[in-house]
């Protein structure tokens, strides 16, 4: 077991290392310089707008625009790194040699879920950084160091148990893996995370980060108050519940890729 970890952050400092390619390295700043370039042009239009009308919308919404610009931009970096784990062994004619060493499969499906969700959480801490100096600048908001520690410890989270639900779709479907994962946002998360009701909701990823974040910077949907949003979706639980919830869906989905990585014969299903 400890040979299999070791090797497991070995190949995440190597699948690291070699992510620092021009084509990479361009597709993750592109993608980090994006909630704030938005979020900036956002400011300045209201700006220019001159009135007071605007610059308080955007003091109300600039803490849902800036959670949605790096949730997207978060999910899209998973999807095209996480996805990838097997598929791109396969490719690469490195699967044959990678599989046939002690403990090879696991240390590759670990080692990737550790460089794919340590690359995404990077590039939210650079766009989270950006967006709080840019917020704090122009809107004068209080409290942006308690503004930027929740939105880290939120995507932190967001980029653990994502990545681990996006691995095991690499696993599962090589060939379709990002198209599975988009299917998989925009189920669980956008229809049936919207859903009303007090039961069907919980099950998405989304209402538990949602909570937490409710929790750790204050209301900010675009409801019209916090207690229609309650009648309608039901009391949250303690944010230590919630994190239980998400360390939990994050280690069975790591454990069930682990055992599907160790069982499946890629080559014969992947020429198929």
């Amino acid at each position: 077991m400890r040979n299999t970890l070791q090797n497991a952050l070995a190949t995440c400092l190597f699948e690291i290392r070699s992510s620092f390619t021009i084509q990479r390295t361009s597709v993750s700043l592109v993608l980090a310089l994006f909630p704030p370039t938005m979020l900036g042009l956002l400011i300045l239009g209201a700006r220019f707008s001159r009135t007071q009308i605007s610059n308080s919308i955007l003091q109300d919404f600039t803490p849902l625009l800036t959670i949605v610009l790096i949730g997207l931009v978060g999910l899209l970096s998973l999807i095209l790194w996480a996805t990838p784990n097997v598929s791109a062994e396969l490719e690469g004619k490195s699967w044959v040699f990678l599989a046939s060493r002690p403990g090879g499969r696991i240390s590759i499906f670990l080692g990737k879920f550790l460089a794919s969700s340590g690359v995404s959480f990077a590039i939210c801490i650079i766009s989270i950084s950006l967006c709080t100096l840019l917020i704090d600048n122009q809107l004068r908001t209080e409290d942006a160091g308690r503004f930027w520690l929740s939105l880290s410890g939120i995507f932190l989270l967001a980029c653990l148990v994502y990545g681990a639900v996006f691995s095991l779709l690499g696993v599962l479907f090589i060939k379709r893996a990002m198209t599975f994962s988009v299917g998989f946002v925009i189920g669980s998360d956008i229809i049936m995370g919207s859903v009303p009701g007090v039961l069907m909701n919980k099950f998405s990823i989304r209402y538990h980060l949602q909570e937490i974040s409710l929790t750790w910077l204050g209301w900010f949907l675009p409801s019209s108050s916090e207690m229609a949003y309650r009648e309608v979706f039901g009391d949250g639980y303690a944010v230590t519940t919630h994190i239980f919830i998400l360390t939990a869906v994050t280690l069975t989905t790591l454990s069930i890729g682990v055992w599907a990585i160790t069982n499946r014969e890629y080559i014969s299903a992947y020429e198929a």
